[in-house]
């Protein structure tokens, strides 16, 4: 029988290694070795450098261009704007002045800077010793970080919401697109040899805008709406499109495909919204399945190691490379010891030094573009996977193990007035503990007499917060009469204690502001009551679950921390009896469910239902039996 079809021998190696690779990562247990490392060198050990079984064809050249093209959308899809240019929480024990100056995006860009001013220096010394041609292109290499691999650390350390993490992820960030930039307009000057040419990279980007534009303008027409789910999955066929697109685009005008890539995965995590993280979950399962390991893999059958050993200035380049590479990314975590403690600055700096996925698609378009030849290339990715391999141990090492977080069931109220009373009598009521603070003994004397936890100090102090159990509290609610005081207290519960949530009541326009700034819930009690006047009489049925007025149908929240839910897509969770999911809020991001929404560990479910399903619901929410 004829065959019509292209050979897939070499294809199917690949695809079976991709499987294999995880399960035997997976054994071992006391040194992490992250999966795209493992997928390189088991290239590798099949490629030219091995046993020679796979070599690259025209179609396994395409599904790698797909996968390199996947990997950077995928990492532009994991950029939010609005966590990075948010304040965030404030580290711990620093004075006002200088916590202010600890803006996630600010100093990111500072450590970045510092970074790549070391990477051209060390890149000019090289080049005056003659191991390296370009020095331009060494230095953008070398200041690369490896957010595909600290992700996926800082996520298992549930660090995103803490200040130290999200100054890492901003630094990783930067540290991608920054000098993908720079190294599409170096390839652009060195392939067409004009400076005019890289200005397509600004056609690109203005491209990238007028999509965003016209693509917001068509959102109001819903034209997507009952086509999410089923056989279209009309949200995972945009996105493909939007990629091809870019990288298209790209090519034709000569800029760098990765960085085509790159900006479309951006775009499309700025128009997702709320829908964010359930497409990238969707988009996770073919990239991350196949296209990406495809592309690691042939990294690994692609790379030289005799033309290394058999290059003796390319073999000596590569302990210069390593030793290089570490110290002048380490280096400027050392800004970090302003805020943070010396072992949290230790850990740092070790995760800094990260490099993977784009160090190596940059050394490949400067190998490609004649930069430098087979052999430094060659020394470049075996130093990424070196670093990309102690980065994440020695972080996990110095840091210690995370233990599990202590589970956080009540609520502080820093103030004790009639407000604070009934608001802590019906707190009780739901069963929610509940423990007050305040300065005035008679007052300490009568919600004692309510039931309720009373703490004698001020409402802002750290010992009194702390007596009051703000390190096992969920909530700070700070009611008191002086703004200025709540201020400080939701400062304290959200900094020194890490609440996570610190709500408190101001009126003044400068102290809502910087409550909104420094990522604090403000209530404005001169409009509270004209608002709940005016939700009773426009939305009298939703006043009625929010205030726990209609006794038969209540509204609830439930924090996801394990069992089967997680994981699970809405329409197939098995609920209690007459609940229904209404809301999901994932991190920053608010999510309106649907039947193929998944659960995650960690998400907030608001929930409608019978009050009598309210404790089956809980511990089905905390993954124990029901």
């Amino acid at each position: 029988m004829p065959n019509h079809g292209p050979a897939l021998g070499s294809l199917v190696l690949v695809a079976v290694l991709a499987f294999v690779v995880p399960l035997l990562l997976n054994r071992l247990r006391r040194v992490r070795v992250p999966i795209a490392a493992g997928e390189i060198l088991a290239g590798m050990l099949v490629g030219k450098s091995g046993l020679g079984l796979v070599h690259s064809d025209e179609l396994l050249s395409i599904f790698n261009f797909l996968g390199i093209g996947a990997l950077m959308f995928l990492a532009g899809m994991e950029i939010d704007l609005a966590a990075l240019v948010g304040g965030g929480a404030r580290p711990k024990g620093r004075p006002a002045w200088l916590a202010r100056l600890h803006q996630p995006l600010a100093l990111g860009a500072a450590l970045f800077l510092l970074t790549a001013y070391g990477a051209w220096w060390f890149a000019h010394r090289l080049h005056a010793r003659g191991l390296v041609e370009e020095p331009l292109f060494l230095t953008l290499i070398v200041a690369t970080c490896g957010l595909s691999i600290i992700m996926p650390v800082l996520k298992e350390r549930n660090m995103f919401a803490d200040p130290f993490g999200q100054v890492l992820f901003s630094t990783a960030v930067i540290a991608d697109f920054l000098p993908m930039l720079g190294l599409s307009v170096l390839a652009a000057v060195r392939l067409n040899g004009s400076a005019l040419e890289a200005l397509w990279i600004l056609a690109l980007l203005g491209f990238g805008v007028l999509v965003y534009l016209a693509a917001r303008w068509l959102q109001r027409f819903k034209l997507l709406e009952g086509l999410t789910g089923g056989t279209a999955q009309i949200s995972v066929r945009a996105a493909w499109a939007l990629m091809l697109v870019f990288l298209a685009l790209a090519q034709t005008v000569g800029v760098e495909a990765i960085l085509g890539s790159f900006l479309a995965g951006l775009l499309l995590s700025m128009l997702a919204g709320s829908h964010r993280e359930e497409i990238s979950h969707k988009l996770d399962a073919l990239g991350f399945g196949f296209l990406i390991p495809v592309f690691f893999v042939m990294v690994g059958v692609e790379f030289d190691l005799r033309a290394l050993l058999s290059d003796p200035a390319a073999l000596a380049l590569v302990p210069l490379l390593l030793g290089g590479t570490i110290l002048v990314k380490a280096l400027p975590g050392v800004l970090l010891a302003i805020w943070h403690p010396l072992r949290r600055t230790l850990a740092g700096m070790a995760l800094l030094t990260t490099q993977m996925s784009v160090t190596i698609a940059a050394s490949a378009v400067a190998y490609t573009v004649g930069a430098y030849g087979a052999s430094t290339h060659a020394a470049v990715v075996l130093v990424a996977i070196v670093t990309a391999i102690l980065g994440p141990i020695l972080f996990n090492r110095i840091l210690g193990d995370a233990g599990p977080e202590p589970e956080r069931t009540g609520v502080v109220l820093a103030g004790m007035n009639r407000l604070s009373l009934h608001l802590g009598r019906r707190l009780l009521a739901h069963g929610v503990p509940v423990s007050a603070v305040d300065e005035h003994p008679e007052r300490v004397q009568e919600f004692a007499g309510a039931g309720i936890s009373a703490v004698l100090s001020h409402p802002s102090a750290e010992e009194g917060l702390r007596q009051a159990g703000a390190e096992r509290a969920r909530a700070l609610v700070a009611l008191t009469g002086d703004e200025r005081s709540n201020l400080a207290a939701a400062r304290l519960g959200r900094s020194q204690f890490g609440i996570p949530r610190a709500i408190l009541f101001a009126t003044s326009p400068e102290c809502l502001a910087e409550a909104a700034q420094e990522g604090l819930e403000a209530v404005n009690p001169d409009l509270s009551p004209a608002l709940l006047v005016e939700s009773l009489l426009t939305s009298p049925g939703a006043t009625a679950l929010l205030t726990g007025e209609d006794r038969d149908v209540q509204i609830q929240d439930f924090t996801l921390t394990g069992g089967p839910l997680v994981g699970t897509a809405l329409r197939d969770a098995r609920l209690p009896a007459g609940v229904l999911v209404v809301s999901v809020l994932r991190g920053a991001e608010k999510i309106v469910p649907h039947g193929n929404t998944v659960l995650q560990q960690g998400d907030l479910l608001t929930v409608v239902g019978p009050p009598e399903s309210w404790e089956a619901m809980r511990r089905l929410a905390a993954g124990q039996s029901v």
